[in-house]
C-alpha cells in the first residue's frame, strides 16, 4: 500500500513505521503524503486505539530530504509554499490526532524527525540518540516545525539550539522536556508498546478529551473565565457514557467495556 512506510495494527496499537533506511528516513514528498493518508487511515479506524511512529534501519529520521527540497526550492513560490504546506499539515494532523500517539527515537533525528518528537503526545529515545536542528547551515528554518518544538522546549532553548544547529543527545533532550524517557536501543519498542498497553486500560473519549484540554488550557492565563471553562468541561464529560461505565466499574470493582 505504501512505498516509505510500513503500517500493521494488533491488539488495538497502530505501528507506523518510516521505511525509508537508505536515506535515513528523510522525508520527501511522496512520503509526507503517505504519511497524512496514514494517520487518517487509523484516526477512521475501528481497530486502532493508539498510534506508535518509528523508523527502519539505524536512524529515525533525518529530517527532509535535501535533494528533494533543492528541487523544490527551484520551483515557483506557489509551488514552495504548497509544499511548505503540506508538511505543515502532517505536524498539525499529528498534534490534533485524537488518539494517542507515541514517538520511539533511534540514531539521528533532525528538523522534521525532531516535528514528529514534539507534536507526538509521548516520546521515548533510545539512549545513542542525538538530535539536532540544522536548517540555518542551509539558509533556511525549522519553519513548520516550531509550533511544536517550542511548546515543548520553550523559547529560551530554542533560541539555542535553532541559532547554533549544535547536535544533542538524549539527556539534554530529556532535561529540555522533549523526551520522555530513555531507554536501551533494543528496547525502544518493547517500552513504547508497554506504554501503549498502559494508555488502553483508560477511557479513549477521556484521553482524547484530555488531549483537548491541554491544549485549550495549556497557553490560557488563570483567570475566572478560565475556571468556569474546566468546569463546564469537566460537567459535559462526567455525563458522558464512558465517564457513567468507568464510575460504575470503579464502584462495582470491575473492568469497563473499554478493556
Amino acid at each position: 500500500m505504501f512505498k516509505y512506510l510500513q503500517m500493521t495494527t494488533v491488539n488495538r496499537i497502530t505501528l507506523l513505521t518510516l521505511n525509508r533506511p537508505d536515506k535515513r528516513n528523510a522525508m520527501n514528498g511522496d512520503m509526507i503524503h503517505e504519511l497524512l493518508t496514514a494517520l487518517q487511515q487509523s484516526a477512521n479506524s475501528d481497530e486502532s486505539r493508539v498510534l506508535m511512529i518509528n523508523g527502519n534501519g539505524e536512524h529515525f529520521c533525518a529530517g527532509a530530504d535535501i535533494g528533494w527540497m533543492q528541487q523544490i526550492s527551484t520551483g515557483s513560490y506557489n509551488e514552495n509554499y504548497d509544499d511548505a504546506q503540506m508538511l505543515a499539515d502532517l505536524m498539525y494532523q499529528l498534534y490534533t490526532f485524537a488518539k494517542p500517539t507515541i514517538v520511539l527515537v533511534h540514531g539521528a533525528t533532525l528538523g522534521g524527525g525532531l516535528g514528529l518528537v514534539a507534536a507526538a503526545d509521548i516520546a521515548i529515545a533510545a539512549k545513542e540518540a542525538s538530535f539536532g536542528f540544522s536548517e540555518v547551515k542551509m539558509g533556511i528554518t525549522p519553519s513548520t516545525i516550531s509550533p511544536y518544538v517550542l511548546s515543548a522546549i520553550g523559547e529560551r532553548a530554542a533560541h539555542y539550539y535553532f541559532l547554533s544547529a549544535e547536535r544533542f543527545g538524549v539527556d539534554e533532550a530529556h532535561r529540555l522536556g522533549l523526551i520522555h524517557q530513555v531507554t536501551e536501543n533494543n528496547a525502544l519498542l518493547s517500552t513504547g508498546s508497554s506504554i501503549a498497553n498502559l494508555l488502553l486500560q483508560n477511557s479513549p473519549h477521556a484521553m482524547t478529551q484530555a488531549k483537548h484540554l491541554i491544549r485549550e488550557v495549556g497557553k490560557e492565563k488563570i483567570t475566572p473565565e478560565l475556571a468556569q471553562k474546566t468546569a463546564e468541561h469537566l460537567a459535559n464529560l462526567r455525563s458522558s457514557p464512558e465517564a457513567q461505565e468507568g464510575l460504575r466499574a470503579f464502584l462495582e470493582k470491575r473492568l469497563p467495556f473499554w478493556i
